[in-house]
């Protein structure tokens, strides 16, 4: 793979999970704030770690194909998020 498209990809899906991590507290109850934020945490790194398991690649790439899956384990999140924003949807 390139290095320069995968960076592209990293950077746009870890910015799809800073953005989640960021609108959580917008739409997410005080009591599962905390729930949420450590579910997307640990599911972003298995798949993260499963993904990198699976290519074998080495050095730059490794952490590369981690952080991009990682970020991409925060897709769905940050699309319902970003749904609610524009709803106006409040805490559920």
């Amino acid at each position: 793979m390139q290095i320069i498209p995968m960076l592209i990809l990293t950077s746009m899906t870890l910015a799809a999970a800073v953005y989640t991590h960021y609108r959580i507290p917008y739409h997410t109850v005080r009591q599962h704030r905390g729930f949420a934020h450590s579910i997307l945490v640990i599911a972003g790194c298995v798949f993260g770690w499963v993904v990198t398991q699976r290519y074998m690649e080495a050095g730059l790439m490794e952490v590369l194909i981690f952080l991009s899956t990682f970020g991409a384990a925060h897709l769905p999140a940050a699309a319902i998020l970003f749904i609610k924003r524009q709803r106006n949807s409040g805490e559920s």
